[in-house]
């Protein structure tokens, strides 16, 4: 599998989902708000993996701001792959790059995002330097 060749940064998490039939629209591909879900699905999934809890921690990532580029409409059925890549970490922020793309075809690229994570106070919400454990997943 290869990274997302937009970005240098590490290859962090890579999940396969199909798609849903609901995900399409009245033009007959996935409708655009989708894609945000198949982003996030694959960002939590990392964090799931390398213990980020919300119910336990007292400070953790926030979106600070997500885009996406649409490339090729996905249409069903479809066996999605999404890929997440760690860019280089800030003071309190870090940036993640991913791709929506075919998991037949992974020369089929979907759509892109870049997404700015930023580490709070999950009680204040105002943003924390990073953990040194958390820098050592994005290394």
């Amino acid at each position: 599998m290869t990274a997302d060749t937009q970005h240098a940064g590490r290859l962090i998490h890579v999940e396969r989902m199909r798609m849903r039939w609901g995900d399409m629209d009245v033009l007959g591909h996935m409708n655009n708000t989708i894609y945000f879900r198949y982003f996030e699905q694959v960002r939590i999934s990392w964090f799931d993996s390398i213990g980020v809890d919300y119910g336990k921690l007292r400070e953790g990532p926030v979106i600070g701001s997500i885009s996406c580029r649409f490339i090729v409409p996905a249409v069903y059925p479809a066996e999605l792959e999404v890929t997440l890549v760690a860019g280089a970490p800030r003071r309190s922020a870090f940036p993640l790059y991913s791709e929506l793309r075919d998991a037949q075809q992974p020369e089929k690229v979907y759509a892109r995002a870049e997404q700015m994570m930023v580490w709070i106070d999950l009680g204040d919400g105002k943003s924390r330097p990073l953990p040194d454990w958390m820098r050592m997943q994005l290394a």
